[in-house]
């Protein structure tokens, strides 16, 4: 299964480095100070980021930004290396696949947009620490100025899907732990076609186009537990 970077862990909360270049965004992780199993560091400037990196030693970074282009990366050398070595989950306005593509230069495979709700932002964070890549796109409204995001994004995530049988989801299980068809078919003893014909059906249920996807989707949807 493709996996992005995993961070060992010590015991403890999870130290999170938030990272918001605008005070209205600081919001967004009111909810998280109330998480026991969250430590939220100080807020870090984007110009800071790199020398908090380095200070603080975080288990995770959330960046949160209206524009990824906006964002004052005054030095993207050291930036890439901050990043390369945390896993990092980027909220911005608008996620797409050109969007995806210029936050995968900074080393950021999470990437969700601005409007998730506090269980989707807290799912993806232990996601992306358990080195999985959380992606999460909103359709662009073309020449709409008022669309409504929150409207858009729980049309998105709750758009209803078919239920997945018990050994769909047995097998969407054994796909976290980073199982491949030969593995999934001995565990379960049936034979590798059987096996991989769960997975596409794991996959054509879910609407994913990755095995990454799917367990993502199955995270945000409660079957996968971190």
């Amino acid at each position: 299964m493709e996996q992005t970077k995993k961070r060992e862990l010590g015991p403890g909360p999870l130290r999170v480095l938030p990272c918001v270049g605008i005070d209205v965004l600081f919001e967004y992780f009111t909810a998280l100070r109330a998480d026991v199993e969250i430590d939220l560091l100080p807020v870090a400037l984007p110009s800071a980021l790199p020398f908090r990196v380095r200070n603080d030693q975080p288990d995770m970074i959330v960046i949160i930004t209206e524009e990824l282009a906006a964002t004052a990366w005054r030095n993207s050398s050291s930036l890439r290396k901050a990043l390369s070595a945390t896993p990092t989950l980027l909220l911005v306005r608008e996620v797409n696949a050109s969007l995806r593509q210029r936050a995968a230069r900074f080393h950021i495979h999470s990437t969700l947009p601005l409007d998730v709700t506090t269980d989707q932002l807290r799912a993806a964070i232990r996601a992306t620490v358990a080195g999985l890549a959380v992606i999460l796109e909103v359709p662009a409204q073309e020449e709409d100025e008022h669309t409504d995001w929150t409207a858009t994004d729980e049309r998105l995530v709750e758009e209803p899907v078919e239920h997945l049988t018990a050994r769909e989801t047995v097998v969407l299980r054994l796909m976290a732990l980073g199982h491949g068809n030969k593995e999934i078919a001995s565990r379960l003893g049936i034979s590798e076609h059987t096996a991989k014909f769960h997975v596409s059906s794991v996959l054509a249920k879910l609407g994913a186009v990755s095995r990454t996807e799917a367990v993502t989707m199955g995270i945000m949807r409660g079957l996968v537990a971190i």
